[in-house]
């Protein structure tokens, strides 16, 4: 029983490192993975990197493509369009839910975390700022108070956050980034929700007209 509980934590540790791995570009999407190789980097059995791969295939990150192997999702056009809607609907709904539990202890919060996210602008930090952006998008999405709305976000959070990783591209640089999330938060405290609903969707929705643009 112990050892059971081991292995699946460490095949959680290793689907962690391949997630990061993919985050910071030293994976590409489409690239096939080894499991000979994987178990050689991570100094693990091919049993956990097999653990490993289950836990990210759940999450779509990768496919296992029978008598071929293992790839990183190559994530369509249309891929990234359906989890920008996604994301869309169930964030423009939660943030409106949570404007009226917004008080001092919750605007704290989210300013913690906007100065990190100016601190991580000095640093010059992509991969930094991209997980700030996702953990004050979540926090508020756990203010919604909607249980089920509040599991549909996490179930797609992986995908998000691996959507992010295109980001770089289309910001002039970190400070304008860091300034668009800083607007979105201004906006939050006017409380009014048709303004918030405005500024959630153009945050989330800017970059779908850059990057998919051409399909």
């Amino acid at each position: 029983m112990n050892d059971s509980i081991k292995q699946e934590s460490l095949g959680e540790l290793v689907a962690n490192e391949i997630r990061k791995a993919i985050w910071n570009k030293e994976l590409e999407f489409g690239q096939r993975l080894i499991e000979n190789d994987l178990s050689e980097k991570y100094d693990v059995s091919r049993s956990t990197i097999r653990d490993a791969l289950k836990i990210l295939e759940y999450e779509e990150l990768v496919i296992s493509k029978p008598r071929k192997g293992t790839y990183i999702s190559p994530f369509s056009n249309r891929d990234w369009r359906e989890i920008i809607e996604l994301r869309t609907i169930v964030e423009a709904y939660a943030f409106a839910k949570a404007i009226p539990k917004l008080e001092d202890a919750q605007i704290n919060k989210l300013e913690m975390i906007l100065e990190e996210m100016r601190i991580n602008t000095i640093n010059e930090s992509w991969r930094n700022l991209f997980d700030l952006d996702m953990k004050f998008h979540s926090y508020v999405v756990n203010l919604s108070g909607n249980s089920r709305v509040i599991r549909i976000y996490e179930s797609i959070q992986v995908q998000i956050r691996t959507f992010l990783v295109n980001l770089d591209k289309y910001y002039s640089n970190h400070q304008s980034f860091y300034e668009e999330q800083k607007e979105l938060f201004e906006t939050m405290l006017t409380k009014d929700p048709e303004l918030i609903d405005k500024k959630i969707r153009i945050h989330i929705e800017y970059v779908e007209g850059k990057l998919l643009a051409n399909d």
